[in-house]
């Protein structure tokens, strides 16, 4: 999923940047002719905001990897600017103009989903591997925390994963340390009744064909397959939420 940025805070680090690299690249009142200047108080202002500019030019203008904004040369005690301030420029240029080109360039009418809208032990577990883009081993760690949050509930810590689910969803009556997770409602009402035996089956599903490959697989997934792998956890963590924790009652 891209990431989003906010227009008019993305204009003011662009804007601050422009600024202060073009002061830094200028002396006397008159801009150098190379792209380069001694390293300063004012280079140094500049390298305080490199990283949050690089994650902004990043966003707006789409690039995979934006390199150093301030790039030392030699041991001389000089740094270039230009290659970056242009990068700056360009993408100021950009959100200058999006809302008019959005007008004469259209794209797909889809709807888009967020994936910090997923559900909270998903994307908690997730996003720091996703924004290091390993994306299957994002899942695999989604999918283990589920795992565990499952346990928590029940307190069945002998068995995990698939067996795990085939224990808490089944239709059984719960034993002693054994309890159950039973959609709510009545036990002879047909939606209840289909609820329950889907997520038995369902639940198994998600760890056999999802956690399981993130787990042994060698190679990385890409970013649309985990995405989508990462909503399926999050609709059963969300099924789970509203179920009813069924243990044996006491004689």
């Amino acid at each position: 999923m891209p990431e989003t940025i906010d227009p008019a805070w993305a204009n003011e680090v662009l804007e601050w940047w422009v600024k202060h690299a073009d002061a830094a690249l200028t002396k006397d009142g008159q801009r150098r002719e190379y792209e380069f200047c001694r390293s300063g108080r004012d280079t140094d202002e500049l390298l305080g905001r490199e990283l949050q500019t690089r994650r902004v030019i990043k966003v707006v203008l789409g690039i995979d990897k934006v390199g150093a904004l301030v790039r030392p040369l030699g041991q001389h005690n000089f740094v270039e600017l230009q290659s970056g301030l242009d990068l700056a420029r360009r993408a100021l240029g950009k959100l200058a103009t999006a809302e008019e080109t959005a007008q004469y360039i259209t794209g797909t009418s889809a709807p888009t989903m967020a994936a910090d809208s997923l559900h909270p032990l998903i994307w908690d577990a997730a996003s720091k591997l996703w924004q290091d883009e390993h994306h299957g081993p994002a899942v695999q760690r989604a999918a283990t925390f589920l795992n565990a949050h499952v346990q928590d509930l029940t307190g069945r810590r002998d068995v995990s994963d698939s067996a795990l689910m085939a224990e808490v969803f089944s239709a059984n009556p719960p034993r002693d340390g054994k309890p159950r997770l039973r959609w709510p409602g009545d036990q002879e009402d047909l939606t209840v009744k289909t609820m329950r035996a889907g997520l038995l089956h369902f639940s198994q599903g998600c760890f056999m064909a999802i956690r399981n490959p993130a787990t042994h697989s060698t190679s990385d997934a890409s970013a649309q397959e985990a995405l989508e792998q990462l909503a399926i956890l999050s609709t059963l963590a969300r099924w789970i939420d509203q179920c009813e924790l069924v243990e044996l009652e006491s004689a």
